[in-house]
């Protein structure tokens, strides 16, 4: 899988790199709008049209990351997940804060606080046992409470399926929730080229050929990033966490702004939530269970779990305020830089 191969020359890899990438982000946003009309025309939920945005958006992370994990690169798998969580949390909440139409930032009702909380809280759980099981294959002396001969013990498995059953349990209060209700349904959008007689099971094919278009293009995006990286002589946990969880996360932060600038608020705030728990599940703890390793950089659990935990309480708060003001946007801003600095120091 990460054999430089065909990808002899750094401005030849780089190149093809840059073109996947804007082949994903450009496929995103269309699928971003495709799933609009689906889920209207569908009369789904908000919570619906907010998963099936990040299982769409967030393909590039969880499948580079199971790929970069079952072909042996644990560490470049677990940075792509971990990194591209703080990236939604600090950078799209960020610029979604920011960019949003409503002056005051993005504000929030009675029920759409109520069903965000529920989500980020799911979150949480799922990121903190995410981390658990991460610490059983850690090595140093972060990994000596967790470790005793070896990294395959019971607690990895035990973690990760804990972690899984937390995330199905997501799955179905988010499609248990009502549909078609009053406040629960997705905004009205003119859609002047549907044709109601033919437009379903076109939009249903239009959105497989756009996935899978994605799919191709994050494969070849993982492969030439990889390569960079390696050339560049960066280590793979830092590739991992600022160079491809940023790529990947690119599509996702197109699907983000997209829907805060259509007057999806709330879906927007769930989709990142969703997205983190979507990435942690299919891009760590799945995959762990069938492939383990060493992993041996301990600010994974120093410094990158707290500052997820801190940023996804952090949000929750606001949340349950119901304002997330561009006060805060910014903090989020410059929260990222921050870390990104002190990531490339230690």
């Amino acid at each position: 899988m990460f054999t430089s191969g065909i990808f002899s020359s750094l401005p030849v890899t780089l190149g093809i790199f840059l073109v996947s990438l804007l082949i994903v982000i450009a496929t995103s946003a269309r699928f971003t709008r495709k799933l609009e009309e689906l889920c209207e025309a569908f009369n789904l939920s908000i919570g619906v049209l907010s998963l099936l945005s990040a299982l769409g958006a967030n393909i590039p992370n969880y499948v580079s990351s199971a790929i970069a994990i079952f072909s042996g690169h644990i560490e470049f798998g677990i940075g792509i997940i971990v990194g591209s969580n703080i990236y939604n949390l600090a950078i799209i909440l960020g610029l979604c804060a920011l960019l949003t139409p409503e002056r005051s930032g993005i504000t929030l009702d009675t029920r759409e606080k109520r069903d965000v909380r529920v989500i980020a809280v799911y979150a949480i759980f799922i990121a903190l046992l995410s981390f658990l099981a991460i610490a059983c294959l850690l090595i140093g002396p972060v990994g000596t409470a967790f470790h005793a001969s070896r990294p395959s013990q019971p607690l990895l498995p035990l973690f990760s399926i804990m972690a899984l059953g937390v995330f199905g349990s997501l799955l179905l209060h988010i499609f248990r929730r009502s549909h078609g209700s009053e406040g629960t349904t997705v905004h009205h959008h003119d859609f002047p080229h549907r044709k109601a007689s033919l437009s379903n099971l076109r939009l249903v094919g239009e959105i497989i050929f756009v996935l899978v278009i994605t799919l191709g293009g994050v494969l070849v995006m993982v492969q030439t990033g990889q390569t960079l990286t390696a050339d560049l002589h960066m280590p793979s946990v830092l590739a991992g966490l600022l160079v491809l969880a940023v790529a990947t996360s690119l599509p996702n932060t197109v699907v983000a702004i997209s829907l805060v600038r259509s007057g999806e608020a709330a879906a927007c705030i769930e989709e990142v939530y969703s997205s983190n728990s979507i990435n942690t599940a299919l891009g760590i703890v799945l995959p762990l269970l069938f492939w383990q390793g060493i992993v041996g950089d301990r600010f994974l659990l120093m410094l990158d779990a707290p500052l997820t935990l801190a940023l996804l309480s952090l949000t929750l708060l606001y949340v349950l305020k119901g304002r997330i003001h561009r006060g805060l946007g910014v903090f989020l801003l410059g929260a990222y830089i921050a870390w990104v600095l002190l990531r490339f120091w230690m």
